[in-house]
Formats: structure tokens, sequence, C-alpha cells
């Protein structure tokens, strides 16, 4: 038998070729979907963790979660020690201190009141916190390199003068010599960033010692062992963090939902899993249908039924691992031609490279092979059921092997609902830790929808062929004829279509959701774009911005929404807390706050809207009464993100009453949306020209910093929806190529009875069409089915709504499913009409 299988295996090389591409399909998207989530996820992290590249570890002072909380610095002696260190292969030491930058007209260039860093260039270019993306670092006193968002906001060229304010208060000029990116680093976001030598940090700034000293690690040494060897050695001296914990909390820290991200990834992962199974399953399938006859002859010269078995199981190991490998290579070449593509029209963070681990590698192989295996096991069994007398006539697989259909039923049906019980459980899990659950739901009720796709099949291709069959003759009965008769072939053929187009709809719907979830968050919080407020005099006092500066900002269309507030500390509820208000009106436009029990409409005057954890700390709910002052308020609404960070809002005739009128302490903008940042500063800025004492502050820039991130990312996950295309498309194909192979029998027979060439290349096509369209229909109603699911668990943890479906997606799937089945079925259909009817009738 182990000669024989071999002997098979050359002599049907044309069958071996099918199989094996449907075993590269699987694996090459099973193999695809890890490359591309370790290259999503170095992309994600590469620009919101800039800093901490090629870090293995990272020490910092103790008690604080970040040099930007605390003045405390390591001293100069540390960066010797933390090298002494076995296993340090890189170390430098990285200086960080305030310090003012003025903007070319000579003003200080603030955020909130807040001024700039400057840090210190890299000892070792290896561990830099920001890459050059114009000029070159400074390399002697004098000399500086600013931000990116800096230098386009206000111009700054290489070559420039930029000055900064030095520890005397006066003015000191530096030639700019480059122009840093720091990625989405949410520590400075808002603010200027100067790159300074250690000389210049240390006579500009006064700085004293280390914000952090950061490591690379030897060979062979992990990052944990590297952190504990550091913190031994060190002592309560410092903190040491290993360079994943790092970039983890600069990752959150910039965008939310990191964690979840990397979720979604795993469940396509799990989710590509099933396709190679049920893409290889169906494969063998087909090959058991078609081989019914030399099966049956092999069981006639004395095979056993274990010996059938082992062949066809052995036929699956040797296809399987060939198959596997070559599954590796194409989802390589196919993601670099998407990450080619994706970096040609794409904006903002470039993907470079491809990420492929030697995990990755392994699972393909190993995953390949096993789920080939396991793929075959079920028509292995079929095989060996086949009796001898099936090779005297001509039969089916059906009429050879028939199945049990109340069984097949049974077992769908039980699969199906426990599937769905998991999908619901799912959507109440907490957060992204559901959509694996869900995903693994959804894969159990596509696998009931398979095993009974015969069952339900019929009657769908019934429906879709009604209208076929009633207007172009009699080849298009006899296409829909033959899909009625064998509705086991029609499921095997549809169910790769069936399973790419339902992938295809599972993420049309989350992408659609996330990105309308993303700009709701974005807009939540991000609130503000543009503060306008006034200069601090000598005496250490703000100025007030003229009222009508609100005005002169509403006639600008950049311009969503402009409202005037005022705030001041004041006791609430028995604690110090800030008191704040908006003009009438503004809490109608896009800056009121984000609303979490009671209403924004019953903010009215003698009410307060309390920040919810402030709430929390002081006892209060909707409906309590509340001292604001001197003055008693009842608890109208709670909110979360608000356009300011004060605790309690009260109403604009409220505040007058309490602390008097005035003109506004600040001024808050939003942007249209679609607005660039560009062009909405433009318009702020054109309107303080008559408001000489007021400043800008702004968040619009890295909000679109972090907007242009996150779209990036989902153009990855663009990526693996293209190559969920790819297997709709050539699994299909492929199917429809091996049924043509199994029915060169009925072909000639049609021909024979006066079909004619054309005819039949017609009835083929039109009847991969019907096929299509019943797939996609079910493909993309289960995919948008769990789709929904997955986006209703994370809007309920994390975003507000309903999920969004892309109606017209879904609908050019259905009608590109038809195109392509009709494509797909172009050659099989030439194969098919080019048969020689009599060289078959003679070989039967």
């Amino acid at each position: 038998m182990l000669r024989t299988t071999f002997a098979g295996l050359r002599a049907h090389k044309l069958r071996l070729l099918l199989t094996a591409t449907a075993i590269m399909i699987g694996v090459g998207f099973l193999a695809g979907t890890l490359v591309y989530g370790d290259t999503a996820k170095a992309a994600f992290f590469d620009d919101l963790a800039r800093a901490a590249k090629n870090v293995d570890a990272s020490v910092g002072t103790s008690n604080a979660v970040s040099f930007a909380e605390t003045s405390r610095r390591l001293d100069d002696g540390i960066l010797d020690d933390v090298r002494a260190v076995p296993g340090v292969a890189h170390a430098d030491g990285r200086m960080a201190e305030r310090l003012p930058m003025l903007d070319p007209k000579g003003r200080l260039i603030s955020n909130l009141g807040r001024i700039g860093w400057a840090l210190s260039t890299p000892g070792d270019g290896h561990l830099s916190m920001y890459d050059v993306g114009a000029g070159r670092l400074p390399a002697r006193p004098g000399e500086v390199a600013i931000d990116d968002t800096t230098a386009e906001i206000y111009g700054f060229k290489v070559g420039q003068r930029v000055s900064v304010v030095g520890p005397d208060q006066q003015p000191v000029a530096l030639d700019l010599v480059g122009i840093m990116d720091l990625g989405a680093n949410k520590r400075f976001a808002g603010l200027t960033v100067a790159a300074l030598t250690p000389a210049d940090m240390r006579t500009l700034t006064g700085a004293d010692g280390y914000a952090e000293v950061v490591v690379s690690a030897s060979p062979g040494v992990t990052q944990r062992e590297l952190a504990d060897r550091l913190q031994s050695k060190l002592g309560g001296r410092a903190r040491v963090l290993t360079g994943d914990e790092v970039r983890a909390d600069y990752a959150v820290a910039a965008a939310k939902y990191v964690d979840g991200f990397l979720v979604v990834i795993f469940g396509f992962g799990l989710i590509a899993l099933a396709v190679s199974v049920f893409v290889i399953y169906n494969t063998f399938a087909i090959l058991v249908a078609q081989r019914v006859r030399e099966l049956a002859l092999l069981r006639c010269v004395g095979a056993s039924r274990p010996q059938i078995f082992g062949s066809v199981v052995l036929e699956a190991v040797v296809v399987g691992v060939v198959a596997s490998l070559g599954g590796l290579l194409v989802s390589t070449v196919v993601g670099e031609g998407l990450l080619i593509g994706r970096n040609t029209v794409g904006s903002g963070v470039r993907v470079d490279r491809l990420i492929v681990t030697p995990t990755t590698v392994l699972v393909g192989v190993c995953a390949g092979t096993f789920f080939t295996v396991v793929a075959s096991l079920l028509p292995a069994v079929t095989a060996s059921r086949i009796p001898p007398l099936a090779a005297l006539r001509a039969t089916t697989l059906e009429a050879a092997v028939p199945g049990r259909r109340p069984l097949r039923t049974i077992v769908a049906g039980v699969i199906a609902a426990g599937g769905g019980l998991l999908m619901l459980f799912g959507t109440r899990v907490p957060g992204f830790n559901g959509v694996p659950i869900v995903f693994a739901g959804a894969i159990a009720v596509f696998t009931g929808i398979v095993i009974a796709s015969p069952l339900i099949v019929s009657r769908l291709t019934s429906w879709a062929g009604w209208l076929p069959a009633r207007l172009l003759g009699a080849p298009a009965r006899l296409a829909v004829t033959n899909a009625l008769r064998n509705p086991k072939r029609v499921a095997a053929t549809t169910s790769a279509l069936m399973i790419g187009l339902a992938l295809m709809s599972v993420f049309s719907v989350l992408l659609a959701t996330a990105r309308a979830q993303a700009e709701q968050e974005l807009d939540e919080n991000f609130a503000v774009d543009y503060i306008i407020s006034g200069v601090y005099t000598p005496g250490g006092q703000a100025r007030r911005v003229p009222l009508a500066v609100a005005e002169v900002l509403r006639s600008h269309s950049e311009l969503a929404a402009v409202a005037a507030a005022r705030s001041r500390d004041a006791d609430v509820g028995g604690r110090r807390a800030e008191v704040w208000s908006m003009e009438p009106g503004a809490l109608d436009t896009v800056l009121r706050p984000e609303i979490t029990a009671g209403s924004a409409a019953a903010l009215q005057p003698g009410t307060v809207a309390l920040n919810r954890f402030f709430a929390d700390a002081i006892g209060a709910r909707v409906g309590s009464s509340v001292e604001v002052r001197s003055r008693t308020l009842r608890v109208a609404a709670l909110y979360d993100d608000a356009p300011m960070d004060g605790q309690a809002l009260v109403d604009w005739s409220d505040y007058a009453a309490i602390f008097g009128t005035g003109d506004p302490d600040q001024v808050l903008v939003k942007a249209a949306r679609g607005v660039s940042p560009e062009a909405s500063r433009a318009a702020v800025d054109a309107s303080l020209s008559s408001a000489p004492l007021t400043q800008v502050s702004s968040q619009a820039e890295w909000r679109a910093r972090v907007t242009g991130t996150l779209d990036e990312q989902l153009g990855v996950f663009s990526a693996l929806l293209g190559m969920s295309i790819v297997i709709g498309l050539t699994g299909i194909a492929n199917t429809l190529a091996l049924s043509v192979l199994e029915r060169t029998r009925e072909s000639a027979l049609l021909r024979a009875l006066g079909l004619s060439r054309g005819q039949l290349r017609g009835m083929l096509v039109l009847e991969a069409m019907l096929m299509a369209v019943v797939g996609a229909v079910v493909g993309v109603g289960f995919g948008v089915l769990v789709g929904v699911a997955a986006s209703v668990g994370l809007i309920r943890q994390y975003g507000h709504g309903h999920p969004v479906l892309p109606y017209g997606q879904l609908l050019l799937y259905v009608a590109l499913a038809a195109v392509a089945g009709a494509v797909a079925a172009l050659l099989p259909a030439r194969r098919a009409a080019k048969t020689e009817v009599a060289a078959v009738m003679a070989a039967d």
C-alpha cells in the first residue's frame, strides 16, 4: 500500500497540485495572519512607544511613574554601575529637563501654561529615543534639534536659529541642525521638545543627573533576567522595568485598547486556523468522491479497510508537509506585496518590513501538516467504507456510502447551538477578552452550517436559479438541476467562498464599528483642539481673554465650535475642586461633556454636573444636593471626558452669581471634522491678531498623530481582509477544478446527448455563479451576525452607540462573489468542453 500510495501521487500530478494548492491557501492564510500580527504589533509599538525602541530594561527613579512626574534624578555614577552588570550590551543615560522655547516672533510657546522639554542627545545611537527626520543631531554646544510637530506648526527649518530661555531668563539663540520624530509620545503631547548636547543640557537647564538609564541585553539574556540583575545591583536606588513593560506603558498612555488590538489579532489567528481546516477538509472530501472506483478496485485486489484508511492519511502527510512549506513562502510573498501597496497609498506610520519569527515558521509547518491529517480523517473513514462492489459499476460516493441524514441534522444542530451559546457568553465578557470567545463560538456555529449545508443548499440554489432557468433556456435548467441533484458537491464547492466572505463580512463590520468608535472616543478624549488663554503677567496673574475673541473665532468655517469658559477653585461638597462653566448654548455643541448619568439638558440654573469620579469621592449622585461655595445646587448629571479638567460644571448665570461677572478665562475651540490641524491652527492664529496678550494651547496636532497611527493599524487589518479575498477566490477556483475532474464522464455524456461545447461551458459557468451567490449570501449573513456580536461586546464595555453595518460593502461582496464564481469556472469549463466524448465513453 505504501508503494501504491506514492505511485498514485506520481500518476495524478494535477490532482496533487490542486490538493497542495488548497493546503497552501490554508497555511498561507494562517502564517500570513501571524506575520501580519507581528508586523502590525511592531508598527504599533514603533510609533506609540518610539522612546523604548531597542530597550530591554529601563532604570528610573524610585516611586515615580516617569520622569515627567518628578524632579528627582539618578546620579551620574549610576551609568557606570549599570554597565558593570553582566548581560548589559548597551547602556545610555537620558537627561530630560524643562526648557522654554520661543516662536519665530519671540513669544513663549506653551500649552495650558506648561513649557516644553529638553532632551540630551544619545550617547549610544542604538538606544536613541527618537529618529532624525531631517538634518542631524547636535554634535557641539550651540546646536539644537527640535520635534517635527513644533517645526511644522511654527515653520522652523533646518539652518534657521531657534531661541530658548536660559536660567537667567534671557533668550539664547541656537543653530537648528535637525528635526526629530518622537512618534505619538503622550509624555510630550502638545509641548516643545529640544535635543541638546549634554554640555548644553547642563548649561541651559541646570541638568544634574539622568532622568532614566536604558539598557539593551546581550544575546541569550532575557529581559526579565536583565531587569532582575539590575534591580539586585541597584537596590532601592532605582526602579527597573523590562522593555516590554515600558513599551506597553507608553503605548497604553498614547492610545487606549492596545491590549485589545493584540487580542483581536489573536482572534483573527484563531479563525485563520479554522479556515485552514475547512479548506483542506473540503479538498479531501472532493478527492475521495472523485476516487470511488479507484478505491473500490483496491478493495477488490485485497486491500483492507485499515489499509485504505492509512493510504489516504499517508497521502495527507506527504502533501501536508510539502504544501505547508509552500504556504509559508506564499504568505511572505503576498504579504510583502500588500505592505508595498499599503505604504504606497497610505500615510503616517510606514511598515517597512515583514517580521517573520521562528515561532511563525514552526506553527505554519506543524499546524499545516497536523490539520491536513486531521482534515483527512473523516474522508479517510469514508474511503475505507467504500465496498469492493463499487468498482464494478459507475457510481457516486453517495450511492456507495449512503449518508445518515438524521444524524447529520442532529450533529449540526448541537454544534451550532453550542457555538451560539458561546458567542452569547462572549458578548457578556468585559472588553476585548470576549472577542476570542465570540470567534471560537463563531467557528462552532460555522462548523454546524458546513455540516448542515447539504440539507439547506438545495432550497437556496433553487431560489437563486429560478430566474436564470426561466430566461436562459436548457443550459441554465441543467445548471440548476445539477446543483440540486448533488447538494454535497455544491456545499463542498461553496464552503471555501463562504468562509472567505464570512471573514470579510466579520471584519468589515468590526472595522466600520471600530472607525466610528475611534472617532467618537477621540472626540471625547480630545474634546478641545485649542484653548485660548491670557498670558501671565510679571505678578503671576493671568490676563483674561476679551469676549470679542470668541465672536471672531466663530466666523471661521474651519472651526466647529467655540465657547467662552470660566473656572476657579472653590469648596464643592466639602472638598476643594475646580468649578467651571461655559457660555449659554455651548452644551448643544460638540464641546458637551460625555454624560454618564442624568442629562445635559437638565443642567439649568440651580443645578450642577459633577465629574463621576469626584462624585464618588464626595458620595454624590444624580438628584443629590451639593454645596458649591455658599450656594446649594442639585446634581443634574455626571460626566466623564470633558473639554476642561474641572470637577464641577455649573450654569453660566450661577457662575456669575457665585464668582462675579467678567471676561472669560479661556476660550475653547473645536476644529471642524475633516479640517487639517494646519488649516484650523491658521484660522485660530488669524483670529488672535487683535489680541496679542493671548496664547494658544493645542492638542490638535497630537490628536492627528494618534489618529493617523490608529488608521495605519486598521490598514493592517484591511491587508488581512485582502488575504481572505484571495482565499475565497482561489478556494472556489480550486474546488471547481476538482469538481470538473470528478465529473469528466458526466460532461462527456451531456456532449453525447447533444450539448454543444459552448452550452457546456455556459452551463458550468452559470452553475458556478449560482453556487457563488448561495455561498455569498450564507457567508455574508453569518459574517454580519458574528461581527455584530463581537462589536456589541466591545461597545458595551468601552463605547457607546451600536454596531455599524457597511451595507454598500456587503452588497458589493455578493456581487463580486457572482463575478468571481464565473471567472473561477472559466478554465475548468474550458477543460470540460475540450473533453473527447469517444475517449471517455471508451474508457468506461
